[in-house]
């Protein structure tokens, strides 16, 4: 057991002076009663309760000193409490072709009002993170259960220039948990292909903030993760995503995606020049379809709900450190209301 404030246990000295005062009023009782009548009439004139009768109560108050004083340091423990293993990174197409206004009120608003929509419906202990691809796919923010510090990632996400589809889905195995060390060197050597001027870890990698394990993965270690694409479909840069799909198959993650965009495309200004924003949802539909997941042409409330209603979560334990004040603070309290209630029924006092 730790204490937030250890110089406050300071305040378990009272505990001895207790005792003491306890045993130096009973010396004294016995005193006063030799002194107001014979010995051996004591017995004839008082009725004298058992001797645990009047240790009973006060050995309950002292005991709820006691804890009371260990209270007021805020004792820590380290305890196993259950955690949901399950985490999920939506992965942003942030391309120029994004700003189409086909869907209102454009492609990558769409995406982004789905994906704030599917996070409001995925079980609140989900931790979820957020991927952004165009040349590659840069991470905005890790899984956390934080959904403001979502909404806020979501609103900076800013239109690019190309589309690597298949980089965004290899960033985000790298960050879902145990996938970066499950796949090790193969996703690091794909991953280079997306981003040339990043240098290679070695030994496979890890994903952030842990380091790489000591020992290999087996599939059955890895919790439930998911990837959700939400995408125009085109993928012009970087890593094939079929390769980046058969990865996330490889490593027991699902691929859901929703198309933002119409399937005759749109015509959009770059540049003041007339271009076509294509829609393709075949690479969508083959990733989804690769991977067990579900491709979702049209985000809608019951697709949305569809969706997330396959997010299973899986529950584990993890050991934390928490404060149990209060339950320090509840046991005291008990043991001083059983003492007080046991001398009110024995001696008609308190205490």
């Amino acid at each position: 057991m730790e204490f937030a404030w250890p110089l406050a246990l300071a305040a378990t000295a009272v505990v001895p002076l207790l005792v003491w005062g306890y045993v130096g009023l009973a010396r004294r009782r016995r005193v006063v009663t030799g002194l107001l009548a014979d010995s051996r009439l004591v017995g004839a004139l008082v009725s004298q309760p058992p001797p645990w009768h009047r240790a009973l109560p006060a050995s309950l108050y002292v005991a709820g000193a006691l804890a009371l004083a260990l209270a007021t340091a805020r004792p820590l423990v380290v305890i196993p409490v259950p955690v949901n293993l399950a985490a999920m990174v939506i992965a942003v197409d942030t391309s120029r072709s994004m700003t189409a206004p086909d869907v209102q009120p454009t492609r990558i608003g769409y995406a982004r009002q789905a994906a704030l929509a599917l996070a409001g419906r995925a079980p609140r202990s989900m931790r979820i993170g957020l991927v952004a691809f165009s040349e590659y796919g840069t991470l905005l923010l890790p899984p956390t259960t934080d959904r403001a510090a979502l909404a806020e990632s979501l609103d900076r996400l800013k239109p690019q220039t190309a589309t690597s589809m298949g980089g965004g889905i290899l960033e985000a195995l790298r960050v879902l948990p145990k996938r970066a060390e499950f796949l090790g060197e193969r996703l690091e050597r794909l991953r280079q292909r997306a981003r040339p001027g990043e240098p290679q870890v070695p030994g496979g990698g890890s994903s952030p903030g842990g380091a790489a394990a000591e020992k290999p993965l087996s599939v059955d270690d890895l919790p439930p993760a998911f990837v959700v694409v939400f995408s125009d479909g085109v993928s012009n840069f970087g890593p094939d995503p079929a390769q980046a799909a058969a990865l996330a198959r490889e490593a027991r993650v699902r691929i859901y995606s929703f198309g933002a965009g119409t399937r005759a495309g749109a015509v959009m200004r770059v540049d003041g020049q007339l271009v076509l924003a294509p829609f393709d949802a075949a690479t969508l539909e083959r990733i989804s379809q690769d991977t067990g997941g579900k491709y979702v042409a049209e985000a809608g409330e019951e697709q949305i709900a569809a969706v997330a209603a396959e997010l299973r979560s899986a529950l584990g334990w993890e050991r934390r450190r928490t404060e149990v004040t209060f339950l320090l603070a509840g046991f005291a309290g008990l043991l001083i209301l059983t003492g007080g209630g046991l001398s009110l029924a024995w001696f008609r006092r308190i205490p």
